[in-house]
């Protein structure tokens, strides 16, 4: 039987394999480069990639449960005891946090900048920012819920 994402988890695969030889190419080409603004460009490039990928082998990972049911569970498990998920949501919100004032920050930055390119690395890196909120905020939300629903009066 045909698996229901496997053409999708093919093609996550693929793309993965190319964050994979971008992350190759980049490590052996920061070693050789000299001006420190554009190693420091490329070095945040490459952790990039390394998230990217992590990113794809983690959706992978979910597609290949077959169901959004069998995953939920899963993530909902996580932490064992009550007293646990309580830390984790409250450290979560701090996360989220963080990044609302980072998010601020970098656009009120970016808009005051003439140079293009630095303007344009702001904005990208403000829309990771806002990425980041959005995850996390979905997290806190998952956990929170499923304890609620469990009894738990902390969370």
């Amino acid at each position: 039987m045909k698996q229901p994402y496997e053409e999708i988890i093919n093609k996550l695969k693929e793309h993965m394999k190319l964050e994979e030889t971008s992350i190759r190419r980049y490590s052996r080409t920061l070693s050789r480069i000299k001006n420190r603004a554009l190693k420091e460009i490329l070095k945040g490039i490459l952790i990039d990639s390394i998230a990217h990928r992590e990113l794809l082998k983690a959706v992978i990972n979910v597609l290949n449960k077959i169901s959004k049911e069998e995953f939920t569970v899963e993530a909902e498990v996580v932490p064992i005891k009550d007293i646990d998920a309580v830390r984790m949501i409250e450290a979560l919100k701090k996360h989220v946090k963080a990044e609302e004032e980072t998010i601020k920050d970098i656009l009120s930055i970016a808009e005051k900048l003439e140079i293009y390119s630095l303007k344009e690395t702001l904005r990208i890196l403000f829309e990771d920012e806002v990425r980041h909120h959005t995850i996390l905020s979905n997290i806190i939300e998952t956990f929170e819920k499923h304890h609620k629903s469990r009894g738990c009066a902390r969370c």
